[in-house]
């Protein structure tokens, strides 16, 4: 390969590199502000909700099943994760890796029946504390 015309050291690249991606986001941001549709007599407490104002305001806390439905989401979606980059692997792995998985998916499936028995996985009637 051929000599660089403008050798620079890794410090020097990495401060061009973070410069020019602050520059792009203030750039993307002062054009979105610029762009933006203005309205005038515009309820920063109403919700916007494809510009149909709401018939009534909301009456009461949100709905706690979504947000449950939401985390263990979240939680099995990251067990699916790294059990993926587990099977991938698993062969260099041999069975510590095995016994290491296992071990993860028991720790799960503990802590899964620890919330049924609790009753957090039972939406329509009072969690017992």
């Amino acid at each position: 390969m051929g000599d660089l015309i403008f050798p620079l050291s890794p410090g020097a690249a990495l401060a061009i590199h973070v410069a020019l991606s602050a520059a792009i986001v203030v750039a993307i941001i002062f054009v979105a502000a610029w762009l933006r549709e203005k309205r005038s007599g515009a309820r920063a407490d109403v919700p916007y909700e494809g510009g149909v104002l709401p018939a009534q305001p909301q009456q009461g806390p949100l709905n706690a099943p979504y947000f449950l439905i939401a985390a263990l989401f979240v939680i099995f979606d990251m067990e699916a994760a790294i059990l993926f980059a587990w099977a991938v692997a698993a062969r260099d792995t041999g069975w510590t890796g095995l016994i290491e998985a296992a071990v993860f998916i028991g720790v799960l499936a503990l802590a899964l029946v620890y919330l049924w028995a609790d009753g957090a996985l039972d939406w329509h009637k009072e969690r017992r504390r």
